[in-house]
């Protein structure tokens, strides 16, 4: 098995020796646009390649071909050996190719990224460049840009030369392909890329700020907090890869800050997932994993943060293997989960499916699998999928969150089904249990205090007042609870009047408590008499308040009953002072702002001179 298992790491190692061609017998690698003029063409394939040389076109002229090396496109030059050296990714050389196209035609380029600064020249004119060449870091200046430019070409061959100079990333050369066409070809192509990453950035931001305040309005549920965050964070890093649109927009930012946010934002990305599935799938988590998940990304985190990208780069690929091994340990997660077939756990396995490929794509992108060795080159020819992965993920939490929440909503609905029906058979319930209570215990005189205490308590249970007859304040809520759900899925009005006698203290003073107890009375049955829909509720609120709930009844059409109500009571030989509020309930407000409204309005009624009505 020993001997297995060497045979099969010298096999892999000479595998990835071999797809790093050191040199060819070709002299030029020429694209001919005129083969292909619907669409882009990579520039890919062997270009001459002039280690320690920064060549400018009058130095092609008198220069021999067979004194260059031959490179594939697009590569690192790291692991080349040039004069039997083997090159790492500082230094500095020329690339030069050529492009067969009509004479007369106008020719575009789309650039992207060259590690880490470069100057281009086509058939002699310079016409684009990144950052500052030079021949060692002093003399150096990174950038990324990615950038568009056209050239009129009067010959059939075109020569293209790139000068790149690297010392401040890990890998140095033309790491993506350069692409050659028409103008309207590359602008097209520009302006769909950047559409497409604006696009993702918009829909993750405002995916992101919808989970931010759903958990506002549910602070219990910690995991809409990270994964509105995970959104931010990628939504964030999709602006600063790919085409880059904030060097786009900030070309002068530094680019050792810009590498690392970029960096900062993958790494945080991976520990924030982790402690979104914490809070989601508590028992399935435990607390060392997350632990051992914050001390590995603070500790490479900090590494980004103390040292330069020539530094930190190095580690990238043991970080993207702790990736590997937490995306596999969610996976495992999920999987236990779907057999235990919990709410809305397929849609977010199927969009973290989604969102696995599409970050192993990437890994593999930036990899030095593909920078170093070319591993994949013909598959994977794009990166910044994973932003695309993680707004299927968003969308089928969502999907997941809309389910959860239907069903709190209908076991909520059941419920309140469920004690309406019981509050309107109290009263019948009361008056049997009681009848029966009385045959029961009516020769036993020993037992009379028993019944007299249970006939107490089940007139405590009563949804009546005992002095007035109407509803008491239990029922009021119920039915203001009841009514607001019914009026929350309807977006009908809800009002609400809430009713104080006026100077009830002194007419008790005057008269005596029982004078006041039949004015309550009286006030009670000229409401119960004018209030005539089964829908609405009078109710006792406490004391010498009553509240009326109007359902489906606007603020004008409340007003108007308060207003009957009103001279009614007058009638009488007392007065009320009535406040009124109207509102269709939305999901952030409560019944209780309602209440409170009425009862401000009545404030408000009072201290205008009583005997009104205030909205």
């Amino acid at each position: 098995m020993r001997k297995l298992a060497v045979v099969g790491v010298m096999g892999i190692i000479i595998i990835i020796m071999l797809m790093k061609p050191v040199e060819a017998s070709e002299h030029k690698h020429l694209v001919d646009l005129r083969c292909n003029k619907d669409s882009l063409q990579p520039l890919e394939g062997l270009w001459e390649f002039y280690w320690n040389e920064l060549l400018e076109p009058e130095d092609f002229r008198l220069r021999p071909v067979e004194s260059a090396e031959h490179v594939l496109i697009p590569g690192a030059w790291n692991g080349y050996l040039i004069n039997g050296k083997q090159l790492t990714g500082d230094g500095y050389a020329t690339y030069r190719t050529f492009v067969r196209a009509n004479g007369e035609d106008i020719i575009a380029f789309k650039i992207p990224r060259i590690l880490t600064a470069y100057r281009m020249w086509v058939n002699g004119e310079e016409i684009a460049g990144a950052g500052r060449v030079g021949t060692c870091r002093s003399e150096s200046k990174p950038q990324y840009l990615t950038q568009q430019a056209f050239v009129k070409v009067e010959e059939d061959i075109a020569e293209i030369i790139i000068q790149v100079s690297n010392f401040n990333h890990r890998s140095g050369g033309i790491l993506e392909n350069i692409y050659v066409g028409r103008s309207e070809q590359v602008l097209a192509s520009t302006k769909n890329a950047l559409a497409y990453e604006l696009f993702l950035f918009g829909s993750l931001m405002v995916i992101g700020v919808y989970h931010l305040v759903l958990y506002y309005y549910r602070k219990k549920d910690r995991a809409l907090l990270f994964f509105s965050i995970y959104c931010l964070v990628i939504g964030l890093r999709t602006v600063l890869v790919g085409e880059i649109f904030f060097i786009q927009v900030y070309p002068n930012f530094n680019w050792e800050v810009a590498h690392k946010m970029q960096t900062l934002s993958y790494y945080s990305a991976v520990l924030i997932l982790m402690l979104f599935f914490r809070e989601r799938y508590r028992i399935y988590v435990p607390v060392w994993v997350v632990n051992s998940c914050m001390v590995t990304t603070g500790i490479f985190s900090l590494l980004v943060l103390a040292t330069p990208a020539r530094v930190f780069n190095h580690i990238n690929p043991v970080f993207q293997v702790f990736t590997i091994l937490v995306s596999g340990y969610i996976l495992v997660i999920l999987f236990r989960t779907c057999q235990k077939k919990e709410s809305g756990t397929l849609f977010i396995a199927f969009g973290y499916v989604v969102l696995i490929v599409t970050v192993f794509h990437d890994l593999i992108y930036s990899s030095i699998l593909m920078s170093d060795y070319q591993f994949l080159n013909n598959i994977i020819r794009r990166g910044n999928l994973s932003s695309f992965g993680l707004l299927v993920f968003s969308l089928t939490h969502s999907f997941a969150l809309a389910i959860t929440y239907a069903e709190m909503f209908n076991k909520n609905e059941k419920m309140t089904n469920e004690l309406i029906d019981l509050n309107e058979n109290l009263e019948q319930l009361v008056e049997q249990r009681t009848t029966d209570l009385r045959k029961s215990y009516q020769k036993i005189e020993e037992q009379k205090h028993a019944l007299e205490k249970t006939n107490r308590k089940l007139e405590k249970m009563s949804q009546k007042d005992a002095l007035t007859n109407v509803w008491n304040r239990r029922y009021f809520d119920d039915s203001l609870d009841f009514e607001w759900q019914r009026a929350l899925r309807t977006k009908s009005p809800v009002s609400l009047l809430f009713l104080d006698i006026d100077d009830f203290k002194d007419y008790n003073d005057q008269f005596g408590h029982q004078a006041g107890d039949d004015c309550l009375v009286k006030v009670a049955k000229v409401l119960q008499e004018k209030i005539k829909r089964r829908i609405d509720v009078v109710a006792r609120y406490g004391g010498e308040e009553f509240v009326v709930l109007l359902a489906n009844v606007d603020q004008t059409g409340a007003i108007t009953v308060a207003e009957e109500l009103r001279r009614a009571v007058e009638a009488i030989g007392v007065t009320v002072s009535i406040g009124v509020a109207s509102i269709i309930p939305s999901l952030n407000k409560l019944p209780e702002d309602l209440i409170r409204a009425a009862d401000q309005a009545m404030y408000i009624a009072k201290k205008s001179g009583k005997n009104r009505v205030e909205s």
